[in-house]
């Protein structure tokens, strides 16, 4: 393996200090494979360290007006439970000239899946169905862990990889986290530095959002005179006065006693994150919600508009792509989703039933705000019954897929190595549970205007994709890693680490 190469090669005497790195060159002790992707966003290469295991390598210009979205990347990562529906972070860092983070490689996005399927232009509704119902979870998992992503879109979904036999090129995963926010705070970041010199106890309770994440299991402690129930698992405690036991099947504390004290266990420790008046926009014009347009605080609603606009494009094209006559903004107040999901092509693909329940689920979104749990069951619903009128399995191809006997394709589906049911196949009741329903919501009074102008169309009539980071979003200063107090690398955590960490209740 050659060399590590610490600033990259070439030079920087271009107009704007374009970095270049050639293929075989070492990066961090990651060799360059091959270039994946290229743009605004920097550099995407294959990379690996041994010749079998392949990553991914995100790569950075330090020079980006804006700031680094690798920074803010590398923290959302560092602070979402390791699940199967994101990729793995591998290690990130910075170097005099540029910024990266190496992830778990992923397949194709869902732009390039629809490219390379039969009917490119439309996916049949077995195919879209199942997509949604997987976008809808990840999404959901993401929100259970306090962040909203704020750039729902197709070139942010990719499929996995096989491993192993298991089936990772059907499993849909969530990435690129450079516009995501925090809604949920630990107390513990607020407390000034007079609060901070009396440290609060710690507990098992303690989450991944505080800054020690190294939070111990607490021991239970035998002391003279105290005797234990050991039958009772540990469960019981001496009553010194009486010389008895009492276990926890004794214990007077009802069920409503308990769910209180859950309750004001997580006031404790979480809090909402207080919606400003006015942002910057955020986002993909094609996708953004309507307080996207407006620049208002994107909650949790905010994204699955995004990912509602994005289902209807599976199928159909939306009303304002392609156009600059009418605003874009007003065309999306305008078209309800019910006439969004209703294709001239395809007329009979909604029942009486799947009509009211886009009606519903416009109505449930409209009447969100920032910090509103949007009714996710009724969205998993919907999608659920276009599966089943649809006729397909999960073991059912998908439309990039069909190239080759069907009856065929889901036998092999079914003798690949098996694995565990992935939930959102059997969700239960997961879709209807929030995490975050005994926090204390503060009042909610979103501004009537605008303060900030919104994204110059280009002269084809097109948005662009992104705004940069300003300094009015204050997810660059205290959503964001310093990477600049980092003299080395930022590795994945430990598994001793994960271990350690509580789970946001029903994350």
């Amino acid at each position: 393996m050659s060399k590590d190469n610490p600033n990259g090669s070439g030079n920087e005497n271009g107009a704007d200090g374009e970095l270049k790195f050639e293929i075989g060159e070492t990066i961090a002790g990651f060799k360059l494979v091959n270039k994946i992707d290229e743009g605004g966003f920097g550099q995407v290469f294959k990379v690996t360290k041994d010749d079998k295991t392949f990553y991914a390598m995100k790569i950075e210009n330090s020079a980006m007006e804006g700031g680094s979205a690798i920074k803010l990347e590398i923290n959302v990562l560092t602070q979402l439970n390791h699940e199967s529906v994101f990729p793995k972070f591998i290690i990130g860092g910075r170097r005099a000239r540029y910024q990266y983070i190496v992830l778990e490689l992923l397949g194709d996005n869902l732009r390039m899946l629809k490219a390379r399927s039969i009917h490119p232009d439309c996916w049949s509704d077995g195919t879209w169905s199942r997509l949604a119902i997987q976008c809808l979870y990840a999404l959901k998992k993401m929100h259970d862990n306090g962040f909203v992503h704020r750039d729902i879109k197709p070139n942010n979904f990719a499929v996995g990889m096989d491993s192993d036999g298991q089936n990772r090129s059907r499993v849909v995963l969530l990435f690129d986290f450079g516009l995501a926010r925090k809604f949920i705070n630990h107390k513990t970041e607020d407390k000034n530095k007079e609060a901070a010199s009396s440290k609060p106890e710690k507990s098992p309770g303690d989450s991944l959002f505080s800054k020690n994440n190294n939070t111990k299991q607490s021991k239970l402690v035998k002391k003279k005179g105290t005797k234990l129930d050991k039958k009772a698992g540990g469960n019981g405690f001496a009553n010194k006065k009486r010389g008895s036991i009492m276990t926890k099947g004794e214990s007077t504390r009802t069920a409503e006693d308990k769910e209180k004290e859950s309750a004001r266990a997580l006031n404790d420790k979480f809090k909402f994150r207080i919606a400003r008046p006015h942002t910057d926009f955020r986002g993909t014009f094609q996708y953004a919600s309507a307080n996207a347009h407006e620049q208002l605080e994107l909650g949790r609603a905010d994204d699955i508009w995004s990912l509602m606009y994005m289902v209807v494009e599976m199928f159909t094209e939306l009303p304002w792509a392609n156009q600059d006559t009418f605003p874009v903004e007003d065309l999306k107040n305008q078209a309800t989703l019910l006439r969004l999901f209703t294709d001239s092509k395809n007329p009979n693909r909604l029942t009486a039933k799947m009509n009211e329940q886009l009606e519903a689920i416009e109505k449930m979104l409209k009447g969100c705000n920032y910090y509103s749990f949007p009714n996710y069951e009724i969205i998993h619903q919907f999608f659920k019954d276009v599966m089943t009128k649809s006729k397909v399995s999960w073991n059912s191809p998908f439309d990039w897929e069909k190239t080759g006997n069907v009856e065929e394709f889901s036998k092999d589906q079914r003798n690949k190595k098996p694995v565990k049911v992935p939930q959102w196949e059997a969700p239960g009741d997961y879709f209807k549970q929030d995490p975050w329903s005994t926090l204390k919501r503060p009042n909610y009074s979103p501004s009537t205007t605008s303060q900030h102008p919104i994204p110059n169309r280009s002269k084809k009539g097109q948005i662009r994709e992104k705004t940069v980071l300003s300094k009015e979003d204050p997810s660059q200063a205290e959503d964001a890693i310093s990477l600049k107090k980092i003299p080395s690398d930022v590795q994945a955590p430990t598994n001793v680490l994960r271990n350690s960490r509580e789970k946001p209740p029903n994350a």
